[in-house]
Parts: structure tokens; C-alpha cells; sequence
């Protein structure tokens, strides 16, 4: 049974430099959706979905660093809990949620930035982190 690290998300800033991603066009709701869709065939969470402790309404990017498994699994339960209490808190302010696409690009870029940041380091010592992104100086 063979795994592999996988980054889940809405930003656009990790294309090109994250080698195994997948990009959810839509909102941070709609990421913490598809983890759930990856735990629920066996993936487990390596990141938290709730990472840098920002509210709903305050972040409209959403990234989480999962391994998948390329036979089906049993279900992850410490996973399917963490990734259940995430969306709860989400749906407790879905139509409040912050949308990238209803910011100003200047402030949409820092929420990407800020996002990116939170992944670094994870995404760094599971080897997923592209050689060349030496600093943040680099992203801006």
C-alpha cells in the first residue's frame, strides 16, 4: 500500500511550487469539504484544518496537508473528528465566510501570503515545498 503527501486548497500562491497539490476552485468551506471526501477513502490528516486558529470569517484561504493511500483505507478516526468539528465551525458562519473573490486583490494577496506561511514550514519537512522558494521575499 503505497501513500503519498497531499496539500488540499484554495490558493493559487502554491501552484508551481508544491509537487503533489490539488486546488479546490471555491471556498475554504469547499476544502475542508474534499478533506473530508479524502478521509472518508482512508486519508489522514497531517495538518489541522482549523491551522493558525483564524475564524471563518477572517481567512479565505484554507490549506491542509493530508497522506492518501492508494488502496482504500479504513477511516481515520482522529482524522474524520478533527476534519467534522472544522466544517461544524464553518457551517456555523457559511454565509458569513470571507470569499477571496469579495476582497480587493491587495488584501486577497496577504490572506494567500498568510496562508502560505502557516504550510511552510509542514509542507518544508515533508519534502512537498518545491527547491527555490528560499524566502518570503520571494512571494511577495
Amino acid at each position: 500500500m503505497a501513500s503519498q503527501c497531499l496539500l488540499v486548497s484554495n490558493n493559487m500562491s502554491f501552484s508551481g511550487l508544491v509537487s503533489d497539490m490539488e486546488i479546490v476552485d471555491g471556498s475554504s468551506f469547499d476544502v475542508l469539504t474534499k478533506v473530508r471526501d479524502y478521509v472518508h477513502r482512508g486519508a489522514i490528516i497531517l495538518t489541522h484544518p482549523l491551522c493558525g486558529n483564524m475564524r471563518p470569517t477572517q481567512q479565505p484561504f484554507r490549506s491542509v496537508i493530508m497522506r492518501t493511500f492508494s488502496e482504500s483505507q479504513p477511516v481515520d478516526e482522529t482524522s474524520l473528528t478533527l476534519i467534522e468539528n472544522a466544517l461544524g465551525i464553518y457551517r456555523s458562519c457559511l454565509e458569513r465566510l470571507a470569499r477571496a473573490d469579495d476582497l480587493p486583490a491587495p488584501i486577497a494577496s496577504d490572506y494567500a501570503f498568510v496562508d502560505f506561511e502557516l504550510m511552510r514550514a509542514s509542507l518544508e519537512s515533508l519534502g512537498l515545498l518545491h527547491n527555490g522558494v528560499v524566502n518570503n521575499s520571494e512571494r511577495r
